[in-house]
């Protein structure tokens, strides 16, 4: 490792001529991508006129062999923070782990370039963990990830999907994908900054206290809590809204009491729960569904239940009743339709959770909506054959990369006007 730290400091300091056209996460793929395909003659071509002097053609190559032979290939980038003056990433090899630190001048080349040992933080740099919304009976906590910036930047506050999802898009029922911190991590190096929290009685934001509002009404009214705070934070032009998955219905609810600027419905559901959950206990077991749907109708006219199918208690147990009463009343395709702000949907196609149909529900509560139809992503927004459902890897291994066209569309959508 020491020889590494020795040849790749010799690779200059850095240039302060940074301004807003620089375009960083181009150019640490192709890094990645020139490294991997041991392309040196088109890395040299990346740099600018002090890193050539320094580093001619024939030492680019020994470089990047010498890398190459000591850890291997560099599997993923993940970006770590900066400044006005450079970029760091966090490069995971298949041998090792390293900061790459780069430095862009404003035509886009390398000014500055090197590898360092990788230490971990516990807190990336500008990113807070105490963007928290105070209500009357909880404290809903939430971590704020700002880019560098000298003036306001857009702002996205992702809402989690169903279930006891945390801020990083995971639980402890097994779902460790981290999806929802590599996306602000990812908006972050591209001058966006981005709000995610864990609802209530999720994670930091569990209180246990009697008294505590845990219906569907009462996650929505947090969700237009926050859009409220970061509308009035001044760093931020714009505020966007994303739900994920029960998250997008959320959202849209939100909005309508707390305006925004545009939403992001991402793998949401584009029909009444009640529906949904009919659909899911039919293709299980026909008597069941029925047995389901009579209390289903029950919920949905304000009535509590009582259970006696061991099979649905996991649906119907008394303190869940609440939140599916006040969620149950509510149809996506209606209310999406009620935005008068830019809609975009996104959705995968090998999602085993939420279906294309489901977006194409919204689409038609919201016919100016854009609609992305995203090949080969599933519900947790990574890569994923149709075949491998919720047992697929991606489930379970939150080091797997979020799918590069769901990135895509989601900071195109941000910027455009």
């Amino acid at each position: 490792m020491k020889r590494i730290c020795l040849l790749t400091t010799l690779l200059l300091s850095f240039s302060l001529e940074i301004v807003a056209q620089v375009d960083y996460p181009t150019a640490a793929a192709k890094i990645q991508r020139y490294y991997n395909r041991q392309l040196a003659d088109s890395l040299y071509g990346m740099f600018g006129n002090s890193i050539k002097s320094a580093l001619p053609p024939a030492q680019t190559r020994a470089m990047l062999s010498q890398l190459q032979n000591q850890l291997g290939d560099m599997m993923r980038l993940t970006p770590t923070g900066g400044d006005a003056s450079y970029h760091t990433w966090r490069a995971d090899f298949a041998k090792g782990t390293l900061t790459m630190i780069l430095a862009l001048n404003t035509g886009n080349q390398l000014e500055g370039f090197r590898f360092v040992p990788y230490q971990e933080k516990k807190t990336a740099e500008n990113e807070v963990d105490n963007y928290n919304l105070t209500t009357t009976d909880a404290t809903i906590r939430g971590t704020l990830t700002l880019p560098v910036s000298n003036g306001p930047v857009p702002v996205v506050l992702i809402i989690a999907g169903s279930g006891p999802t945390d801020r990083d898009g995971n639980n402890n029922m097994g779902l460790k994908t981290n999806a929802y911190k590599m996306l602000a991590e990812t908006l972050q190096a591209d001058g966006i900054a981005c709000v995610r929290y864990d609802k209530r009685g999720v994670g930091a934001s569990a209180t246990g206290k009697p008294g505590t509002d845990i219906s569907f009404e009462g996650t929505v009214n947090d969700a237009a809590g926050f859009i409220k705070m970061l509308k009035a934070d001044k760093r931020f032009s714009r505020v966007i809204v994303a739900g994920h998955s029960e998250g997008s219905m959320i959202g849209m609810l939100a909005i309508q009491r707390s305006p925004a600027d545009k939403f992001i419905s991402i793998a949401g559901a584009g029909e009444p729960i009640d529906i949904i959950l009919q659909r899911q206990l039919a293709a299980q077991s026909p008597p069941l569904a029925a047995k389901a749907k009579s209390m289903l109708d029950s919920l949905k006219q304000g009535h509590s239940v009582v259970n006696t199918e061991p099979a649905l208690q996991n649906l119907f147990y008394p303190a869940v009743q609440p939140y599916m009463m006040s969620w149950v009343k509510y149809d996506p395709e209606k209310e999406i339709g009620q935005l008068k702000i830019p809609v975009l949907i996104i959705q995968g196609n090998t999602d085993a959770q939420v279906s294309v149909k489901d977006a194409k529900h919204l689409k038609q509560g919201a016919p100016t909506a854009q609609l992305e139809i995203i090949d080969q992503m599933n519900h947790v927004l990574k890569d994923a054959p149709a075949s491998g459902g919720i047992n697929d890897i991606t489930y379970a291994d939150p080091t797997k990369p979020l799918n590069t066209q769901f990135v895509k569309d989601v900071k195109n959508f941000i910027k455009s006007r």
